[in-house]
């Protein structure tokens, strides 16, 4: 499940990965969230969890949350006031680090499994990736729940923003490899550093699921991503 640039339903994001201009359904109503997972959560948090509630998430599935820059609006509000002399807030600040989010959805969905967070720059999702798979070849037996988020920089950051996976939120629920299920293989290759790296790791991942497409390649620095239906 995914949300973000307007869209909400599963058909809008098909249109989408089809190259379509669309404007999310009237009507189309996001997932109701629990109060915890409203109050004092940012409109980043709450996009997050609304894609994660659409999902029939088991009670033992492990949490991994990743983003580039994670709540980055509370932590410049909190340098802001650092640097003019206020007062910083305890909440805004335990709400500001990068595992806020999966420790709220883990307290709200009374999730002992654990949860992982992780920031790993332009390659965070892919990153997240491995993790995922890292964690099912380990303990096959249970799912886990990948949710990946980031929002637009405000200026004058925004100079500094080199991928365009931002302002969206994407959650999947992954499973050991069942045979009614059309699995996904991922391959990593060696790659020249030279060359210039892809952006847009998580939305290229979502057009494939939604495409027809047999395979889909992306590049970071060292690296060759390679995504294909079993």
């Amino acid at each position: 499940m995914a949300c973000g640039f307007g869209l909400e339903t599963r058909k809008d994001w098909m249109a989408w990965a089809l190259g379509s201009s669309v404007t999310a359904e009237t009507g189309s109503s996001p997932a109701v969230l629990p109060p915890m997972l409203r109050r004092r959560v940012t409109p980043l948090g709450q996009m997050a969890f609304r894609t994660a509630c659409k999902l029939s998430v088991p009670e033992r599935a492990r949490f991994i949350f990743c983003s580039r820059h994670g709540e980055f609006q509370r932590t410049l509000g909190i340098l802001t006031a650092l640097a003019t002399g206020a007062a910083v807030s305890p909440a805004e600040f335990s709400l500001s680090v990068h595992n806020a989010l999966a420790g709220l959805l883990s307290i709200a969905w009374r999730n002992t499994a654990g949860h992982t967070t992780i920031a790993a720059g332009a390659d965070s999702f892919r990153s997240a990736l491995i993790e995922a798979a890292s964690c099912l070849m380990e303990y096959p037996e249970e799912p886990v729940l990948l949710v990946y988020c980031d929002d637009r920089l405000p200026q004058p950051y925004d100079e500094l923003a080199d991928s365009d996976e931002t302002g969206f939120a994407i959650a999947m629920l992954l499973t050991s490899p069942r045979h009614d299920f059309n699995d996904v293989i991922l391959e990593l290759t060696p790659r020249n550093a030279a060359a210039e790296s892809a952006s847009g790791q998580a939305l290229a991942f979502l057009r494939f699921l939604l495409s027809d497409r047999n395979e889909e390649r992306s590049d970071n620095e060292h690296l060759r991503w390679r995504w294909r239906n079993a």
